[in-house]
């Protein structure tokens, strides 16, 4: 009966140090960190709406078709509705409390396999695992409800006999059903861990013990449970799985940007594989055969997750990297394990050495001793790390939340706005307005997201935008201090987007000649009094009209459909002044070769060349190219003309060579066959175009919310906009279209 006490006073105290330490990291700087809080936010307002939907938010993307999974934001909205209590501050205590459920879970999990010794060495581990913490950081809720369901769900099927008395079945079925509406993509990992581990077990059933009988133990709460969720189930899978879902769609640009930001590395799939030889390796050891229920369970709960994060290979697209999180249950048993099993041995020599030891006291000691090192290792987060990760993760203070409550105050609940893809989701979910949120693609869900997530983005940065799948362009506008033009490649196979060349006004000088004698200005000095795109149907231009009284000049970026060169031409006109010269600096990494009329930077690490050709100047006598410390510098000859027209081409090559080192007639070469090729159409590809009025206009945009100080100017020296909100940290324009 004490030893039952001190057990259950053991427990709770873990439980406990285990719920306290998740609560304080997300509410010690008074707001949780991350931002998909404020994803689930939107979701909790949507269903406490009037016209209330499990498959529509009225807030994320500018409201629209919603594949949130809704068991976490029903339960918080009941508790907030019955409380009063701030939605952020209901949503932490939900999280911090399954979190500590998982502790429960594994403890209750490994005691019946393993015994209650072994199940507290896990729960220790399990209150400083750095897997779970870093879901609480970021704000990964549903995905901590059904982490903490699944240990609950193992122990019961690990207990088939029970499985078919009534309050056991109910009690699975009903926790299978949450699973789903919790998760469904966790409870098709769960699926498929059974499913798997019945397989095997049925092939090994003489060592496993496992029948077809005691199979269909399993599978009567999996049929139930599904089945009372099978409404929810025939309209959320066609969602995911159809062409509204990102998983299977047909965006390329999401696709890409999933596998190649969340794939996860081939040395986490090695390393996972060891505890799951190590679960056959210790049933040999504690039962003398390898396959047996639990560490067929336990080795299938790290397969099933390593082969999901690989479904890439087989068109499914998803967030890989948060397979790993189910490792981390296994892998806190598998290290558990070692521990105890580590532990007994030294335990066990000792007992020989000296006799007189409490065998049971030195297992315990050794076990705190090496448990304790081992948290010191990065599969753990003690609290010095903790507090560290919590900083690095949050995202609200009380200057931004000032400006959310404005918001919530002062504008109509129709309005619709644009803000940063972190801010954005907050400012929905707290503010409860229809917000453009710029979300990278590989988190986003579905199809519909993209369009106004890449709307969000280039809104934020940049005026203009013209892409033709090969070249982009963007266009900073003429009323950010200095107007940049910005020309970026377009991988086949990365996201990145190398710039191949960068014009800024600041930057440019021009020599001329009046009455006065010989002057140089920058062409930002110069007053803008025209800018637009024209569309040419195969052709797109950006084009800057500046004047001043004694000369206009006119900037022209042009961009073909299917070319991997764009234009770049001045026109300078007057009738007082005779031009000189035109000094142009550019950035380019690699090194200089000139040839063929063409100046190009290669760069052989991207194997890239960036290319000049100069079709209608002679290189070395019109055009001189000059290195300096910092930057290249293109400088012009115009001639001393009052009227004359400069252009050049210029596009960013890959190259392959076989040699590491290749010969400079190697490059000559590739650049020969550019100048030749430059105009040549080498794909068909749309044109697409962003223009920022445009936009504004189609999305019916109110309100841009900046927190990037670096972007203000842009927007407040724009009559289209009007600064209604300023503080620290934020800044909020209303558009005036």
């Amino acid at each position: 009966m004490v030893d039952k006490k001190k057990s259950r006073l053991l427990l709770l105290t873990i439980i406990t140090v285990g719920f306290f330490y998740r609560f304080a990291l997300m509410t010690m700087h008074g707001y949780p960190p991350g931002a998909d809080i404020g994803l689930h936010a939107s979701v909790i307002n949507s269903i406490l709406a009037p016209e209330t939907s499990f498959f529509y938010n009225y807030y994320h993307m500018s409201g629209g078709l919603s594949a949130t999974n809704p068991g976490f934001h029903i339960f918080a909205s009941f508790l907030i509705s019955m409380t009063g209590a701030p939605n952020y501050l209901v949503q932490a205590t939900i999280a911090a409390l399954f979190s500590t459920l998982v502790i429960l879970g594994a403890f209750m999990l490994v005691r019946l396999v393993w015994g209650e010794f072994v199940g507290f060495a896990v729960a220790g581990l399990m209150v400083f695992s750095a897997s779970d913490l870093l879901m609480l950081s970021w704000g990964g809720y549903p995905n901590i409800v059904a982490l903490a369901l699944m240990p609950l769900l193992f122990y019961l099927f690990l207990q088939p006999a029970k499985l078919v008395q009534k309050n056991y079945l109910i009690a699975t079925a009903l926790l299978v059903a949450a699973l789903f509406l919790v998760h469904l993509f966790s409870a098709l990992v769960f699926l498929a861990i059974v499913g798997l581990a019945q397989i095997v077990s049925l092939g090994f059933s003489k060592s496993t013990g496992l029948t077809f009988k005691k199979t269909v133990y399993w599978l009567i709460p999996l049929f139930v449970g599904v089945v009372m969720v099978l409404p929810y189930l025939f309209n959320i899978v066609p969602v995911y799985f159809g062409s509204e879902g990102a998983i299977t769609g047909n965006v390329s640009v999401m696709k890409q940007a999933v596998v190649e930001t969340r794939v996860v590395s081939a040395q986490i799939l090695g390393l996972a594989i060891i505890p799951a030889i190590l679960f056959l390796v210790f049933s040999k050891k504690q039962l003398g055969k390898f396959f047996t229920l639990p560490s067929v369970l336990f080795a299938c709960a790290i397969v099933v997750p390593l082969i999901a994060s690989q479904s890439y290979l087989v068109g499914f697209f998803l967030d890989y990297e948060r397979f790993v999180y189910f490792l981390a249950l296994p892998v806190m048993v598998c290290i558990g394990l070692i521990i105890t099993i580590a532990a007994t041995s030294i335990a066990n020599r000792v007992g020989k050495i000296q006799p007189r030891l409490a065998h049971t006291k030195v297992k315990q000691f050794l076990t705190v001793i090496i448990l304790g090192v081992c948290l010191f290792t990065p599969l753990f987060t003690l609290p010095h790390i903790g507090l560290v990760r919590s900083d690095y993760f949050q995202l609200m203070t009380p200057a931004k939340y000032e400006a959310i409550q404005w918001v919530w105050a002062n504008t109509p609940k129709e309005a619709v706005f644009v803000a940063d893809a972190e801010f954005g989701w907050w400012l929905s979910g707290f503010a409860k307005r229809p917000t453009l949120s710029a979300v990278n693609p590989q988190f986003l869900i579905l199809q519909r997201e993209f369009e106004p997530a890449q709307i969000a983005s280039n809104l934020l940065e940049t005026n203009y935008l013209v892409d033709n799948g090969l070249l982009q362009i963007k266009q900073a506008g003429s009323f950010v201090n200095s107007s940049t033009q910005d020309i970026y490649a377009v991988m086949d196979n990365s996201m990145v987007k190398p710039l191949v060349f960068s014009l800024n006004e600041t930057q440019i000088s021009l020599l001329y000649r009046n009455n006065n004698g010989p002057n140089e200005m920058k062409l930002s000095a110069q007053t803008v009094t025209n800018t637009q795109v024209v569309n040419k149907g195969e052709a797109t231009s950006f084009i800057i009209s500046r004047e001043n009284l004694n000369f206009k000049v006119q900037q022209e970026i042009t961009i073909f459909r299917g070319v991997r060169f764009v234009e770049v031409a001045f026109v300078f006109e007057s009738q007082t002044v005779n031009f000189d010269w035109l000094r142009i600096p550019f950035q380019a990494r690699g090194f200089p070769i000139q040839y063929a009329n063409s100046i190009a930077i290669v760069d052989n690490t991207l194997h890239m060349i960036n290319q000049i050709v100069l079709p209608q100047n002679q290189l070395g006598s019109d055009v001189m190219l000059q290195e300096n410390l910092e930057f290249y510098e293109l400088v012009c000859n115009l001639g001393g003309q009052s009227k004359v027209r400069f252009s050049f081409f210029v596009g960013l090559c890959p190259f392959s060579v076989e040699s590491d080192n290749p010969s400079v007639g190697v490059y000559e070469d590739l650049i020969v066959d550019n100048a030749k090729t430059y105009l040549d159409r080498v794909a068909d590809l749309p044109l697409s175009c962003f223009d920022y009025q445009r936009a504004i206009a189609e999305w019916n945009i109110d309100y841009v919310v900046l927190r990037d100080t670096k972007e203000v100017s842009r927007f407040l020296n724009d009559p289209l906009f009007e600064v209604v909100f300023k503080n620290s940290e934020v800044t909020i324009f209303r558009t005036t279209i």
